[in-house]
């Protein structure tokens, strides 16, 4: 007899009288979610993600992008006071024109965003299908493309990164993509 995958879909769909959830499902679906590890740096030791990790901070980048944060107390005693490295001050900064969406997000104006972590950028293309899709919006699908559109409170980062040589916003990119 051939293989037949099992479809839990259809099973799961006939067991199911509400599409709702009970609370230990809810409790332990946020528990999982809270509890996840952030995705380690590779090649961190690499010496053109060594130099690439300077260059971030020389041009200005680490300035929103902050590489370190530290947890505050946490029920869970893991989560407790731990450093990581989310490359984000998770603040909203103006962009800039060329970010405006015209959409706005409570109080923030339509060209404020918050910063995206960086942590697992270089993993994005990987998850999105073959192709990153960079910034608020998607719209970026490199992470050249993406350092390129920054604006407002960005433009001077942006633009010392398009005055560096080639090979240094090679060596950037290379510790971006170790995230």
């Amino acid at each position: 007899m051939p293989y037949q995958p099992y479809n839990y879909l259809d099973q799961t769909l006939q067991e199911v009288s509400t599409p709702e959830v009970d609370n230990a499902t809810l409790a332990s679906v946020v528990f999982y979610c809270t509890a996840l590890q952030t995705p380690e740096q590779r090649n961190a030791t690499d010496s053109t993600v060594v130099y690439g990790s300077n260059l971030f901070t020389q041009i200005g980048c680490a300035t929103c992008h902050r590489p370190t944060m530290t947890t505050g107390y946490s029920p869970i005693a893991a989560l407790s006071y731990q450093t990581f490295n989310p490359f984000t001050d998770l603040l909203v900064h103006d962009m800039g024109p060329g970010d405006d969406d015209h959409y706005t997000e409570g109080t923030a104006l339509t060209s404020e965003w918050r910063t995206t972590p960086l942590w697992g950028l270089g993993l994005a293309p990987n998850v999105q299908g073959g192709t990153a899709y960079l910034m608020h919006d998607g719209r970026a699908t490199s992470i050249q493309q993406a350092i390129e559109m920054h604006g407002g409170e960005a433009a001077v980062s942006a633009q010392r990164f398009g005055a560096l040589s080639a090979s240094d916003q090679n060596a950037l990119l290379t510790f971006l993509k170790s995230l």
